[in-house]
């Protein structure tokens, strides 16, 4: 099995603040193998969600090198997928709607009109709520938004 599904070279990640520029995360190298399952630990404000934001494709490192699958990594991508703590879902949309805003950003130079309906259609099945295709975040309970988005 390849040990570098997810590989991280020389990370480091500053953001600019009032007081100057801040260090977030700092050289850091990780190894991920497909399959694995890793879990980040640590104090509020240590890095934590900004190094899983890097791995998604969400922000992009201040310094060093991100792979997955041997392929730098240079936004969001099907092979990658994250569960974020608040869902981030539109209140005017449908649950059948917000998901489909997602697959349209990722999918939408390769497949069909067809092709994307059926992926939404796909995902909403894979997290059981094909039943609330059609309700609003208002309507579900909040398991149900942290499915959905």
């Amino acid at each position: 099995m390849n040990d570098r599904f997810i590989e991280l070279q020389g990370i480091s990640q500053s953001f600019k603040t009032a007081k100057g520029l801040f260090l977030a995360l700092e050289n850091i190298d990780l190894r991920i193998a497909k399959g694995d399952f890793v879990a980040l630990i640590g104090h509020s404000g240590c890095g934590k969600s900004t190094l899983l934001n890097l791995i998604a494709g969400l922000t992009t490192p201040s310094d060093g090198v991100l792979l997955c699958a041997n392929r730098e990594i240079r936004g969001p991508s099907p092979e990658r997928a994250v569960v974020f703590q608040n869902h981030s879902l539109l209140p005017w949309l449908t649950c059948y709607e917000n998901v489909h805003l997602a697959v349209e950003r990722v999918f939408a130079q390769d497949e069909t009109k067809a092709q994307l309906k059926e992926r939404t259609d796909a995902a909403l099945a894979l997290v059981g709520l094909s039943h609330a295709r059609d309700k609003r975040p208002g309507e579900i309970s909040g398991g149900m938004k942290q499915r959905v988005g």
